[in-house]
């Protein structure tokens, strides 16, 4: 009897034990865990900290960036145009082509007709210039680039003169399709030009023959008619100043693909709102081409000197 009741405290003491024991190791189990959720809970909190501290940064750097950005920028001034009404007239600005090749689009430019030709309201000529004039003006303060194309005969001479003057690229004998939707080949024969200009100046190419000399020449005058006046340029342009719309109709489209803003001389034959800055005058006259070109160039160079 009396094994029999050792026996059952035994087995009682061993379950109580037992139970004992399972209820140490839950107690532990569930204070691990409580003690690895706050650990986890105090971990996101820092990384939260941490990625707020670091956005702070960010956005307080971004608006530095920005101020400095800004202090860059130049404040637009005023341009004050050198020439008159007085002078239009007597250019022949205000003559336009025959009413029969009127584009309607430059109607509103249109004074009126006489003897079949059209008149252009020489008042929003000058409205035009004075506009283009500023922009250019303040464009080219704030170190934007400007190209001058003139490809008709009335605006070569005068194009290239106003642009070596002021020190801006320019195109003359023909514009090339895709000097600006192609730029990166336009780019390479760029590059290629300056590196045999050089070479033939600084004499790199003595050891070549008498052939390989007149090939390299040839090249050279090739290349000075296709990119000669764009020399100067190693990144795509910003602005391009265009003698005659209608004329140099594949430049403006480019430029309008290629979001450049467009300022143009533009007569009544072609649509002035395809540019961004028309000035609606004779573009056939060579006084009126030699007047307008002039006075971009004395803005172009005005901004230089301040």
């Amino acid at each position: 009897m009396a094994e029999a009741k050792k026996k059952v405290v035994s087995k009682t003491v061993n379950r109580s034990g037992k139970s004992l024991v399972k209820k140490a190791l839950v107690v532990k189990a569930k204070n691990q865990s409580k003690i690895s959720a706050e650990n986890i809970k105090k971990l996101n909190e820092k990384k939260l900290e941490e990625k707020k501290i670091s956005d702070l940064r960010s956005q307080i750097s971004d608006n530095t960036k920005l101020e400095e950005k800004k202090e860059i920028v130049k404040e637009d001034k005023k341009y004050k145009v050198t020439i008159g009404l007085k002078d239009l007239l007597n250019a022949g600005s205000h003559l336009g082509h025959k009413i029969s090749k009127t584009n309607p689009k430059a109607r509103d430019f249109i004074f009126g007709k006489k003897d079949g030709i059209e008149i252009i309201d020489l008042v929003k000529t000058m409205e035009g210039l004075e506009k283009a004039c500023n922009y250019i003006y303040n464009q080219k303060r704030n170190n934007k680039q400007i190209v001058m194309v003139g490809t008709k005969r009335q605006a070569r001479e005068v194009v290239r003169r106003v642009a070596m003057s002021a020190g801006v690229p320019y195109v003359t004998d023909r514009w090339l399709g895709g000097t600006i939707t192609n730029w990166d080949q336009i780019k390479k024969d760029i590059k290629k030009l300056n590196d045999l200009r050089e070479g033939l100046e600084k004499g790199k190419f003595t050891e070549s023959t008498k052939k390989e000399l007149s090939v390299m020449n040839k090249e050279v005058a090739r290349l000075e008619k296709i990119v000669g006046g764009l020399a100067g340029l190693d990144k795509l342009f910003d602005i391009l100043f265009v003698v005659d719309a209608g004329c140099e109709k594949t430049a403006v489209k480019e430029a309008r693909l290629r979001k450049i803003k467009v300022v143009a001389i533009s007569d009544t034959d072609a649509n002035p709102y395809k540019v961004d800055f028309a000035i609606p005058a004779n573009d056939d006259s060579s006084k009126s081409v030699n007047l307008l070109v002039e006075e971009i160039g004395r803005a172009i160079k005005a901004a230089g000197t301040k």
